[in-house]
């Protein structure tokens, strides 16, 4: 490529969404491509698409019709759409956006290069990636201390709401060792903090090796040099197994966190979903959890206004909430999609209902959430330094105990930015907030005093 040609990538939608921008930015890279975060100096602008929920097809051509104007007004050539929404909706974008390019689907990232060499007229040799021991020579693009690491692609699971599968298709584990050698790499480039995702982490390894191979995979993760914490997410209910809880104990490693999106408690709306378990199984899970690892943070999600969800079936998952105390907990309204079994079922619930329940629940789970935090006052806590605010005097930050973006902070109160952010540090609590925490640095001569006392304390008994 004679002259440098910028492009940027725009990535909507959740975290495995993100991890393939940033294969998409590894490959555009490799291919001899400059990368920019200035949409205004980019060349070519590549869209990674979500199409899960009607909502976010509605963001998503919001999104690209401003991203349009970057061709009439700047000096961007080219505008190309891939990810999930493309796959949902093969022609959708290009009836409806006449100015986007062109359009790829899930899984057709690794083309990007060549679409848009093609587009602008360049003449490239675009690198094979399967040589490499990873499936792309990714860029990461979270704040160097963390990082996603998807296990798998696709889902197996049947539930009657859900279109991923119909996006994704089926479960598609990777190998163990390809995922330990992108793991190391990660950390050999600064990563701490390494989360797992998949549509299905419990599932794991079963399309690949004939049975769950979480905890194995766990086991190794754990146990690399330089790891601070290894999280979970996307934990199915039903299996999560005792050995995976005993794999979690067994390593410092794994945050004490686990996110298990349950999605109700009444068996009822629980088999309308095509979900398994129900309340009392869930409340096992929650109960060997919490025996395991007492001090474990339990993070779900619901759906309020399933098709059939009576006030009953709502109060009883408003009491299952106010016994179990979650730590964490997100509510969703739900949502008809055309493509599931679920947009024609009977007795679809009132939008005015269903938003109100999702207010009652939300309601009661902030006073829950603030009792959770009370317990936190006067403890320390290690914590990752994730932004300094010059405004607040205040490092916004992270313990085992959050995962990024979608739980709480960690409200440090410091008098200057000393360039901590990305340390890890002690931090002692002060105040608890219905969602944060307030805490003060600990000195290291405090430090070294709680130490010895401990010490004294020991010996005495």
């Amino acid at each position: 490529m004679k002259e440098t040609v910028k492009c940027a990538v725009v990535s909507l939608g959740c975290p495995k969404n993100l991890v393939d921008s940033e294969e998409m930015l590894g490959r555009l890279a490799q291919s001899g491509f400059s990368l920019t975060t200035d949409l205004s100096e980019a060349d070519a602008i590549i869209v990674n698409t979500c199409g899960f929920l009607r909502a976010a097809i509605d963001e998503n051509l919001s999104e690209l019709r401003r991203l349009v104007k970057y061709k009439q007004h700047g000096k961007c050539k080219a505008v190309i759409a891939t990810g999930c929404l493309i796959s949902r909706l093969p022609n959708f974008v290009e009836q409806t956006l006449p100015e986007v390019d062109a359009c790829l689907g899930v899984g057709e990232w690794h083309l990007v290069p060549e679409i848009v060499a093609q587009l602008l007229g360049l003449r490239i040799k675009v690198k094979d990636a399967s040589t490499s021991p990873v499936c792309a020579p990714r860029i990461v693009s979270t704040p160097r201390w963390y990082a996603y690491l998807k296990i798998s692609e696709g889902c197996d699971r049947t539930c009657s709401f859900c279109v991923i599968p119909a996006i994704r298709g089926k479960q598609k584990s990777r190998p163990i060792e390809e995922l330990v050698a992108e793991a190391k790499m990660l950390i050999e480039q600064g990563v701490r903090e390494i989360i797992l995702i998949a549509q299905d982490t419990t599932r794991y390894g079963v399309d690949l090796y004939g049975k769950p191979m979480l905890p194995d995979l766990l086991d190794q993760l754990a146990q690399i040099d330089g790891l601070k914490w290894l999280r979970l997410l996307y934990c199915y209910p039903t299996a999560v197994s005792d050995r995976l809880i005993e794999t979690m104990t067994s390593h410092e490693t794994v945050a004490r966190y686990i996110d298990i999106p349950l999605q109700h408690s009444h068996p009822d709306i629980l088999r309308a979903m095509g979900r398994g378990g129900d309340d009392e199984s869930f409340t096992r899970l929650i109960e060997r959890l919490r025996a395991a690892m007492p001090d474990i943070a339990i993070r779900t999600t619901f759906i309020v206004g399933f098709p059939g969800e009576t006030e009953q079936h709502f109060e009883h998952l408003l009491n299952f909430v106010k016994a179990m105390k979650f730590d964490w907990l997100g509510v969703f309204t739900f949502s008809a999609e055309p493509e599931t079994p679920a947009y024609h079922f009977p007795n679809q619930v009132p939008t005015e209902v269903a938003e109100e329940r999702y207010h009652l629940l939300m309601t009661v789970q902030k006073e829950i959430s603030l009792q959770k935090k009370q317990t936190f006052v006067g403890k320390t806590l290690e914590v990752v330094l994730e932004r300094w605010n010059p405004k607040t005097g205040v490092y916004e930050a992270r313990s085992q105990y959050e995962a990024p973006e979608i739980d709480g902070i960690v409200k440090v109160k410091g008098h200057t930015d000393d360039g901590l952010v990305g340390k890890f540090v002690n931090v002692r609590v002060v105040k608890a907030l219905p969602y944060d925490l307030v805490a003060k640095f600990v000195s290291e001569r405090r430090r070294k005093n709680d130490r010895q006392f401990e010490l004294r304390t020991v010996d005495r008994i």
